[in-house]
């Protein structure tokens, strides 16, 4: 009987194990195309105009990619379809491999189709496995495709780096959002907040000898001069490396695009928020008139939020608690230790409350749109699910007040423990 039993137990190994060794459906790295960037537009001819960038197999391997410096590390295709599935359909009847999603870095909207409303692309990318769930959504003020045309790696070997680089700048600039796709996607079927994207453009100077300020929106936040957040993607004067620009945020009112907002509000959208990490302040000497001091900024703890209804309208509470070193002081002033150090900290906290409550303005009265989710805090004073759906806190937000209250902290001086002016000959003299 046993020997039966083991002859049983053999014949059952000997079928199974070649079906597990088996490698019918395997597919070899080199005979697919891996899209690193999707791209979409409002067609002329169809639908959608889809541009996709497929890297090249050799760019990791030499600085330019495919044997030339000043070649490009990815190929691209584009194509006119009604649907992103079909389009790929018809790519792969020209393209030399299959086409896989599968590493895809980036998906682009065009702000033309943003503003018409991205459901039902968010759907058909939810739907489809290939489609990471933490891929960034950048919105192009022009066209996906002038914009996906525009980037030219020069600090990395290969574009897929680049994308995995270029839009975790939040972390230390502050001047584009923290955005996934399914962030994005729960935010967009949300009832209780609204979601935001990373904006992009091509930089529309080719040389220095082209710049100018006319876009800048600087007089928007009533300054004399531009700082370095004061800009919308295509506008910052700058050339050199990509000419892919990605400052600010496309604001979205559900799926439909509602507005955008520069990197100076983008960073007081990363504080309130709480994704804030570091980045480089300047804000203006509280003592010597059109001069700055540059601080190191952090944020010493998550952002407290606190909401209240009051006769049927939100009252929204906001508390933000920074720390920063300084990094320069242009008048020379002894910032470093005593009155002067809390001076400045105290000017700091104005600034911060002047600016953030800048920014809520807009939210609430230009864009209606809750991209900060205080309805989180909301939800939380309904007994029912009922009582919540029928309060339409998205349709009340409009409605909403606030405070901002800031705490700002001073921790180092840098490698200076104390300021001091710079001696001349003249003042030398004046002394003696």
């Amino acid at each position: 009987m046993n020997k039966g039993k083991h002859l049983a137990i053999f014949i059952m190994i000997a079928i199974i194990c070649p079906l597990m060794t088996s490698c019918f459906d395997a597919k070899e790295v080199d005979d697919l195309g891996f899209v690193i960037a999707l791209g979409l537009d409002r067609g002329k001819t169809n639908e959608l105009l889809m541009t996709l960038q497929i890297a090249k197999p050799m760019a990791s391997n030499n600085g330019g990619g495919g044997g030339k410096e000043d070649e490009l590390p990815y190929a691209t295709f584009s194509v006119e379809a009604p649907t992103m599935v079909s389009g790929l359909n018809m790519i792969n009847t020209f393209a030399s491999k299959q086409i896989t999603l599968s590493h895809i870095k980036v998906v682009v909207f065009s702000s033309e189709l943003a503003r018409d409303g991205l459901g039902p692309y968010l759907h058909a990318l939810i739907r489809g496995r290939e489609f990471r769930p933490n891929m960034p959504i950048v919105v192009a003020r022009n066209t996906a495709e002038e914009y996906l045309q525009s980037v030219d790696p020069k600090l990395v070997l290969n574009a897929a780096k680049y994308y995995e680089l270029v839009y975790q700048s939040y972390r230390y600039t502050g001047l584009i959002p923290k955005v996934e796709f399914h962030d994005f996607y729960l935010a967009a079927e949300s009832m209780c907040r609204n979601p935001v994207a990373i904006l992009g453009d091509a930089s529309k100077f080719e040389s220095a000898e082209e710049f100018d300020i006319e876009n800048s929106t600087y007089l928007e936040h009533g300054r004399s001069a531009p700082l370095e957040g004061d800009f919308l993607a295509g506008d910052i004067p700058a050339v050199g490396g990509a000419r892919a620009e990605n400052i600010g945020i496309a604001v979205f009112d559900g799926d439909t695009m509602v507005g955008e907002l520069d990197g100076t509000d983008t960073t007081y959208h990363l504080l309130c928020t709480g994704d804030f990490v570091h980045s480089y302040w300047t804000i203006p000497d509280p003592l010597s008139e059109g001069d700055y001091v540059l601080f190191d900024v952090k944020q010493s703890r998550r952002p407290q939020h606190r909401v209240e209804i009051v006769d049927g309208k939100p009252v929204i509470h906001v508390t933000l608690n920074l720390e920063g070193d300084l990094v320069s002081v242009q008048s020379g002033i002894d910032y470093e230790s005593g009155e002067r150090s809390l001076l400045l900290e105290s000017a700091m906290e104005s600034y911060v409350k002047k600016e953030v409550s800048g920014y809520l303005d807009k939210t609430i009265r230009e864009f209606k749109s809750d991209i900060c989710g205080f309805g989180a805090q909301a939800r939380g004073l309904f007994l029912t699910w009922a009582e919540w759906e029928a309060y339409q806190w998205n349709k009340r937000y409009k409605d909403a007040t606030y405070t901002v209250n800031a705490n700002f902290k001073i921790r180092r001086p840098g490698l200076i423990l104390r300021s001091k002016s710079s001696i001349s000959s003249e003042s030398e003299s004046d002394e003696q």
